[in-house]
């Protein structure tokens, strides 16, 4: 063989690997780029306690979705049982079962108020989902009251509660833009 059919050769060789390298160089990143898409756009159910004072505080179990797709949650349970911290007597029914019945919106919220003094600390929460045709479960443990309480501010408003409230709704408006 002469030096040129040689040269061919290496360089038809070294073309067909550099093309192989790119291919697999361009599936990896359709994969990671379809990874961070799902991601970015998936939904993300997460539960926490929250504590609201409107003059009496009052606790919530809140069930939000904050991610940017709706979801359906098919299956939602706990340990140990929330049922006895409703603070309401002689209840049957769980209120929190309904949760895995429904959809949350992206940004929607579901709350159930609990007795705080009743509700136990720490919580594992199983729950699943589904979103399109893609099934998500999250299994978590949760402190519940960490937090939800936090010392807040309260001015006394003799003769001017409807200047407090007008101002308050004005302050949360603003915030919300």
């Amino acid at each position: 063989m002469d030096i040129s059919t040689v040269v061919n050769i290496v360089l038809c060789i070294l073309s067909f690997i550099l093309a192989l390298i790119s291919i697999v160089t361009v599936v990896i990143t359709l994969r990671q780029n379809h990874t961070m898409i799902e991601n970015a756009t998936r939904p993300y159910i997460c539960v926490y306690g929250e504590s609201i004072n409107t003059g009496t505080s009052t606790f919530y179990l809140v069930i939000k979705n904050f991610g940017c797709s709706p979801a359906t949650i098919t299956k939602f349970s706990y340990e140990p049982d929330l049922s006895k911290c409703y603070g309401i007597p002689n209840v049957s029914r769980n209120f929190l079962a309904d949760i895995s019945k429904c959809t949350l919106a992206p940004g929607q919220s579901k709350i159930c108020r609990l007795d705080y003094n009743d509700t136990p600390d720490n919580v594992s929460f199983d729950i699943e989902y589904f979103s399109g045709k893609k099934k998500y479960q999250e299994h978590f443990t949760t402190n519940l009251k960490a937090a939800s309480a936090m010392l807040t501010a309260k001015t006394a408003t003799k003769d001017t509660e409807l200047k407090t409230i007008s101002f308050t709704l004005q302050e949360m408006l603003q915030k919300s833009l």
